[in-house]
């Protein structure tokens, strides 16, 4: 039995029409596939993160609606800092199996060899060493040239593109970023650079959470 009762109206919540936040959420939804296939349609070397949260989830969802009946073209990657929960890890090894995709996962040998954890090292080390840095030799050990990330629109910084042009050293190209018109984006890429795309970069976190909890579509025979 709780000790304290719950500030949440479930009732109210569950009694929301879906259609009344089912158009917004289908327009997303089609501009991310949309912006997956334009990223994919020109990558020799894609990649796709997944960090085992909710927005990976999402991102993950709309590849495999955006390539069905085939598993979407490219591996995933995870960053492996060592402290998940052992649950994430049994989840993200299942899900990448019933995807039919290969699963990559990179811990960063210099937080093994320096024992980086967040209890210890605190929070700013433990992302910087484990995740950054780790990222960063994943990157440059498989050459990945084209990385989907699961950025949203409320995460992102002002004036990030859908498309981002990264240098071969990691460092952004804020000078030669192409202008994004319409759906029209620019996908081509010079020997060294880097394209990060962000599929959700159109979504708030509140889309997210609404998209995920959506009923499944009822099947006609």
């Amino acid at each position: 039995m709780l000790g304290f009762p719950s500030a949440l109206n479930l009732s109210a919540q569950s009694q929301q029409p879906t259609h009344l936040r089912a158009p917004q959420l289908k327009q997303l939804e089609a501009e991310s596939i949309h912006i997956l296939r334009e990223a994919l349609a020109e990558a020799d070397h894609p990649l796709m993160l997944y960090a085992m949260d909710v927005n990976s989830a999402v991102m993950l969802h709309l590849a495999r609606k955006a390539f069905y009946p085939a598993p979407p073209p490219f591996q995933l990657l995870h960053v492996d800092t060592r402290w998940e929960f052992q649950e994430m890890y049994r989840f993200r090894d299942h899900i990448a199996q019933t995807s039919g995709m290969d699963l990559l996962a990179h811990i960063n040998p210099d937080a093994i060899a320096k024992n980086i954890n967040p209890f210890d090292h605190g929070a700013f080390l433990h992302t910087a060493i484990p995740k950054t840095e780790g990222l960063r030799q994943a990157l440059d050990k498989y050459q990945f040239n084209v990385v989907l990330c699961g950025a949203r629109r409320d995460e992102n910084r002002p004036g990030t593109c859908i498309f981002s042009l990264l240098s071969a050293i990691h460092q952004g190209d804020s000078e030669n970023q192409h202008p994004e018109l319409w759906s029209l984006y620019y996908t081509r890429k010079s020997k060294g650079e880097r394209i990060y795309v962000s599929p959700l970069s159109t979504w708030t976190e509140l889309d997210i959470w609404q998209y995920m909890t959506l009923p499944p579509k009822k099947r006609t025979s």
